[in-house]
């Protein structure tokens, strides 16, 4: 007996694994050649899946190692962990080997996913492929693909939710480990958003699929369903605990924390904008594509929620087949409200949504869109199934056919008369839509008349073709960025390889105006380079507030001398090489505090200039009388007196730039100058900006290699520089790069490096370092500490140097240093989220060290911790007695160990399920086994 069982047990078992396992190994083989093949035009061109934020975000962060929790390579210093879009805890971005890996990975797992979904639902294959094509190939996945955040939190939606289908039937705990191991992956996916909306979804799921339970097999039932239900989500929680706890600690802190109901509306559909639901090239698309430039709301990558029209269909059919089961009524409320929430809060819907926590707290109302296609998925499947069920009868079929022509029709005569003749539309975006309708139609009906799997597979060729009528030439295809970057020549490599090396960061300035370098945030970190701001969602609000930076990486700050770029370790500044300059600002007041008061520019050697211009104008000065003089202007050798000199004077040779204003023009005390140029200012006038042109009658001593130096007399002016022109041997006006002077009038940058492929670099020469001690420190109010940081006084008349005081706000006081020389700091360790330094002082003092202050970060005083307070605003501060010491720091968040053990637990709690869901499985097999043997 034991000896004919047991062979035919484990034959029976492992025939049964390969039915089981080998399908769905097909399955995703299959989804992987799918996408392989879609994407195969970016692959073949050697580009990398990452358009837009992926480049300057999602491929850098792919870059870090996922063992740090700390990277000190953007905004002095910035918490990866904390920010969960950088996807550090995310196990698919540990597994996958590239950037393009790791993107197609999301469309698999969606597909996957949304199969599993609709087959569980109808039991059909087929219904399963046409959800799966329907959701991974839509609009919102292909228009986000840049996003990858985005596209790996959709992903997994569809997971959880076949987790919640398959509790109706399956009584084990493999459905609750397999929904909790789903509900972490949308989590740590990495995009807040799109995970809180999968899993209200999934919530509301939840309870319809208990509503059935309870009224189909009792309240025992559902109640011990509930039970699932929760420890499900309550495990997935928990598995994704420390990356949650540090992102919502980061959010709390971040520049994101106000809201306003216009933050919450952006991205949002309108009426009118959702008949790209039908025609989703309506507004154009990428300007080398067939449908011509987008000139629709911003943005296309946002508003893109295209389904195909098939499925549009398809819902009908699953309407006409319901028969006493609830799930496609459940399906399509999904798809009205989330349609409706597209909308933002014009609707009352929406307008609610605001006030609500959370999910008032996003903004892109348009990604409800991914609900939507969701429940459309679904549908489609629904109806696949009840036609190839023969779910409908003849009149059924006629009335669904009717009813797809009426749709068709009624979202063709959204169109207006101009939508077909418009040449920024293209008549593309309007006619191959309406050919995929009419194909659609023509397959929709051929199905329903003809039930079969041939029909079916047309269906879904059709499917496919009418997604990629808009997937397929979207911005992928054409501002993807190359796989390797252009190779940089040797001076420009010896450059980057500088400042990698530091020690101090760069500063790059108009950052949203340069070309992919390995200076652009945050395409720095590819190449080790540390910078003072990057493209940062979760910017703290402390840091932003200080340094003067924002999520996208500009910097508002233009001059090298003030103690805001020592406190932040300025080494390099960075700007582009153009042939024209950024203003600069001479003077203070008008909220510019105490701003530069000189600037130089170096005519270059090529150019033999034959004349001069200053273009500037005066801003909040109405009261400077004409004829007053504003500023010296000197030329000659670099080092030897000046061979000439000029001035700038009020009514003569510069303005006020409202002078054109009405209401202002009546209050203004000098002439109007000659005008160079003009903007518009808003408000119905035109700004202007005035040319002082030398020489007027006697030539100007000006010769290649001369500096001209422009320093500010009048003390209550405010003097913007727009441009110092030179006029070449062509008669050209050529712009000069233009730098601060300190008051000695030595520049305070060094000779700019300007080499094919990064940007003009000049090395501050007050570099001192980045660790410091101090003997002195000073309390100041946030606001006081802001000015001083700019090169301010405070009320008793004093500036400030980093390097000699460390301004502390009230509430965060040290013991006062009694040391009266500065302490000697030598950094012995340097990485990221760790530095080791030794500091040697006379009397108590305080170490600082810039690195962004964050509440994580963990200090030790030869072995001892220590406190560690924010200090100049910004960085570091910690008070080491007397005596050599050795100081460690290291950012370890305290409740990121106490959230890695939690998860551990849920993770062990898991695999106990699956182990026992496994054993039970075994046994079951088993008996029927033994059943069928006797």
């Amino acid at each position: 007996m034991i000896k004919t069982s047991s062979p035919s047990t484990g034959r029976g078992a492992s025939s049964e694994w390969r039915q089981r396992v080998l399908p769905w190994v097909a399955l995703v083989a299959a989804f992987f050649g799918f996408y392989g093949v879609y994407f195969a035009p970016a692959f073949m061109q050697g580009l990398l899946l990452a358009p837009g934020d992926g480049a300057i975000y999602y491929a850098p962060l792919f870059g870090l190692p996922v063992t740090e929790l700390w990277t000190g390579l953007i905004l002095s210093g910035y918490p990866v962990i904390a920010d969960i879009q950088a996807q550090t805890l995310y196990p698919l971005r540990w597994l996958s080997p590239t950037y393009n890996v790791l993107v197609v990975v999301a469309y698999v797992v969606a597909a996957t996913g949304m199969f599993g979904l609709v087959h569980r639902l109808t039991h059909s294959r087929l219904a399963g492929l046409a959800g799966a094509l329907t959701l991974s190939a839509s609009g919102f996945m292909i228009g986000h693909l840049g996003h990858l955040s985005i596209v790996h939190a959709a992903a997994w939606v569809p997971w959880v939710l076949w987790a919640l289908a398959a509790l109706r039937t399956r009584c084990d705990w493999a459905p609750v480990a397999g929904g909790g191991i789903a509900v972490a992956l949308t989590l740590l996916g990495g995009h807040p958003q799109v995970s809180v909306l999968g899993l209200l979804l999934a919530g509301f799921y939840a309870v319809h699929e208990l509503g059935v339970i309870a009224r189909r097999d009792g309240a025992h039932r559902a109640a011990k369903d509930l039970l699932r239900v929760t420890l499900l989500f309550t495990l997935g929680i928990m598995l994704a605990l420390p990356s949650l706890l540090a992102t919502l600690g980061a959010a709390s802190e971040s520049v994101r924390g106000s809201w306003s109901v216009t933050d919450f509306n952006s991205f949002s559909h309108d009426p009118a904008s959702l008949r790209m639901l039908a025609f989703p090239n309506l507004y154009g698309g990428h300007p080398v594509g067939p449908y011509g430039a987008y000139a629709g709301p911003w943005n296309l990558t946002e508003l893109a929620i295209y389904a195909g029209i098939l499925p549009w269909f398809l819902t009908i059919a699953a309407l006409l087949g319901w028969k006493r089961d609830w799930a496609p009524l459940f399906w399509v409320g999904v798809l009205v409200v989330a349609l409706l929430l597209t909308l933002g809060s014009i609707t009352p819907l929406g307008d609610a949504l605001f006030r609500l926590p959370i999910v008032g707290k996003f903004r892109a109302q348009a990604r409800y869109g991914l609900l939507a296609i969701i429940a459309l998925g679904v549908l489609a499947g629904f109806g696949l199934s009840a036609i190839l069920r023969g779910g409908l009868d003849r009149r059924r079929t006629v009335l669904l056919v009717a009813l797809s022509f009426g749709t068709a029709v009624i979202a063709a005569t959204t169109l207006s008369v101009a939508d077909f003749g418009q040449a920024a539309l293209g008549s593309a975006a309007v006619y191959v839509p309406l050919v995929m309708m009419a194909l659609s139609l023509l397959v929709v009906a051929y199905l329903a008349l003809r039930p079969g799997v041939n029909p079916a597979l047309l269906a879904l060729v059709v499917l496919v073709v009418d997604l990629g009528s808009f997937g397929w030439f979207y911005e992928w295809r054409y501002a993807s960025p190359a796989a390797r970057p252009a190779d940089l020549g040797r001076d420009a490599q010896t450059l980057v390889e500088a400042l990698r090396e530091g020690p101090g960061r760069v500063l790059p300035l108009d950052a949203a105006r340069m070309p992919p370098n390995p200076l652009l945030p945050n395409m720095n970190m590819d190449h080790g380079i540390a910078s003072v701001v990057g493209y940062g969602p979760l910017l703290s609000a402390r840091y932003a507030r200080f340094a003067g930076t924002d999520t996208v990486g500009n910097f508002a700050e233009r001059r090298a001398g003030i103690p805001l770029m020592d406190v932040l370790g300025v080494q390099w500044i960075a700007r582009l090489a153009t042939g024209s300059t950024e203003p600069q600002l001479l003077g203070s007041g008008c909220g510019a505090p105490s701003a530069q008061r000189a600037v130089h520019a170096t005519v270059p050697a090529d150019v033999a200039p034959r004349g001069l211009r200053i273009v500037s104008h005066l801003s909040c000065s109405p009261q400077i009388a004409s004829g007053t003089t504003l500023a010296d202007v000197q030329v000659g050798p670099v080092g030897a007196p000046p061979s000439a000199a000029m001035t700038l004077e009020a009514g003569e040779e510069t303005s006020e730039w409202a002078y054109d204003r009405p209401d202002v023009r009546a209050s203004i005390a000098h002439a109007r100058a000659p005008v160079a140029e003009s903007f518009d200012a808003g408000g119905g006038f035109r700004g202007l900006w005035f040319g002082a042109r030398w020489p007027a009658a006697v030539p100007l001593p000006l010769t290649s290699g001369d500096r001209i130096e422009i320093r500010l007399r009048e003390t209550s002016a405010l003097m913007r520089i727009k441009a110092v022109e030179v006029l070449d041997s062509h008669g050209r006006w050529v712009a000069l790069p233009m730098a601060p002077l300190d008051e000695a009038g030595q520049a305070q940058l060094g000779a700019p490096r300007s080499l094919p492929g990064v940007p003009a670099v000049n090395e501050r020469r007050s570099f001192r370092g980045l660790a410091w001690g101090v003997c002195d420190i000073r309390t100041a109010s946030a606001d006081e500490i802001v000015a001083l940081l700019r090169g301010g006084q405070d009320a008793s008349g004093r500036g400030f140097d980093p390097f000699f005081t460390a301004l502390l706000e009230p509430e965060a006081p040290l013991a006062a240093p009694t040391c009266s020389t500065r302490p000697r700091v030598q950094v012995l360790e340097r990485g990221n989220g760790r530095w080791a330094l030794r500091s040697e002082a006379a009397g108590d003092s305080v170490l600082v060290v810039s690195e962004s202050y964050n509440a994580g970060w963990r200090a030790k005083i030869d072995g001892h911790a220590a406190p560690i307070v924010p200090v100049d605003g910004l960085i570091l501060g910690v008070s080491v007695p007397a005596g050599t010491h050795e100081v460690t720091l290291q950012y370890r968040p305290r409740r990121f160990l106490l959230s890695l053990a939690a998860a551990a637990l849920a993770l062990l709690a898991v695999g106990a399920m699956l182990i026992a869901s496994g054993r039970r499985a075994s046994r079951s097999r088993a008996a029927t086994l033994k059943r069928n043997a006797s």
